[in-house]
């Protein structure tokens, strides 16, 4: 099967540049909105390599932020179907000997394209299995965005970690007093692979150095977005990666990442406010709703973003350069 990825076209309507937050530069927001609106018109392939426990809600959160999704994951199939894709996410839950050699080649195939690819490196920190094979699909298949939970991705990095099965430990949880220790471990990993590194959890954790030789400017982007609610149900986390690489075909590694994170994170404040919500059923159904329902006027009124830098001397630590009014340093 040949590349048969169409032309990407405008915008119909140019995002303005005009809607601003004060702390926050309007041509990062501007970038967002426009990836946002693309993403709509261009209706891009995302081939989804997935667990079966979270297949579906990924699919329909694709299908719900504008994207097209298709699943498929078999060893004799998916290098056409990569070759036809805008972009890819591959996910390491639920791990089979068929996903990982499907994954595989898919990840060379979107290399070789390129298109974007995301790497959701699930489990990395319960199984010695998943582990050395994200190591070595990173290598391999030189993903974009590596994405994990903060146990996972320390796990990923070669520091300790204490996962409980596949979510994070207590223990390693990220809180504003060790923030700059995780900026500076991540920030190596992302510099050493290429890649930006993605830490989800009740911050989330984005940090990209990949043009960022030492002694320069590595950044790293904090949200606060979200709600309890979100671990009501399985597959949130999933949700989030594919709805990574949904973004990575409108917008760069780093800005796809913010997207993603304030996305599902204020589509999840919005679904959990709803009236409608009793519990995880009715939170799950109005959850996809509010994926599909968000506005740029949401994500203006509800963003808790912060942007980080890394100073020029190796001593300097990492400072706070912008940040949206409701963000807490």
């Amino acid at each position: 099967m040949i590349n048969q990825n169409p032309t990407k076209k405008s915008p119909k309507q140019p995002v303005s540049t005009e809607s601003s937050l004060p702390g926050l530069p309007a041509g990062l927001l501007s970038r967002l909105f426009f990836a946002r609106q693309a993403l709509r018109e261009n209706r891009p392939l995302l081939h989804c390599i997935t667990n079966p426990i979270s297949i579906n809600d990924c699919a329909n959160a694709i299908l719900a932020v504008g994207a097209r999704p298709i699943m498929a994951e078999h060893p004799l199939e998916v290098q056409g179907i990569t070759q036809s894709a805008q972009a890819l996410s591959l996910n390491l839950g639920n791990i089979t000997d068929a996903r990982m050699e499907s994954m595989r080649i898919s990840g060379e195939t979107a290399r070789s394209l390129p298109i974007p690819c995301v790497l959701d490196a699930v489990g990395t920190a319960c199984s010695p299995l998943r582990l050395g094979y994200a190591l070595e699909c990173i290598r391999i298949c030189r993903p974009g965005v590596v994405k994990g939970n903060i146990s996972e991705l320390r796990a990923l990095c070669g520091a300790a970690s204490h996962a409980i099965g596949v979510d994070a430990g207590k223990q390693d949880a990220v809180s504003s007093r060790n923030r700059g220790e995780i900026f500076s471990l991540f920030s190596s990993f992302s510099r050493e692979h290429g890649c930006v590194v993605f830490c989800t959890g009740p911050e989330d954790l984005i940090v990209d150095a990949v043009d960022s030789p030492p002694g320069s400017h590595p950044k790293a982007a904090v949200l606060q977005n979200g709600s309890p609610a979100l671990g009501w149900i399985t597959g949130t986390g999933c949700m989030v990666g594919a709805l990574t690489g949904a973004f990575s075909s409108e917008a760069s590694p780093f800005e796809a990442c913010i997207l993603a994170a304030a996305v599902m994170g204020i589509g999840g404040e919005k679904a959990a406010a709803a009236s409608s919500v009793k519990g995880p059923g009715s939170f799950r159904s109005e959850l996809l709703d509010s994926l599909f329902t968000l506005t740029d006027e949401d994500l203006l009124s509800s963003l808790r973003l912060g942007i980080y830098e890394k100073g020029m001397d190796p001593e300097s630590g990492w400072a706070l350069s912008a940040a949206s009014p409701k963000y807490s340093p």
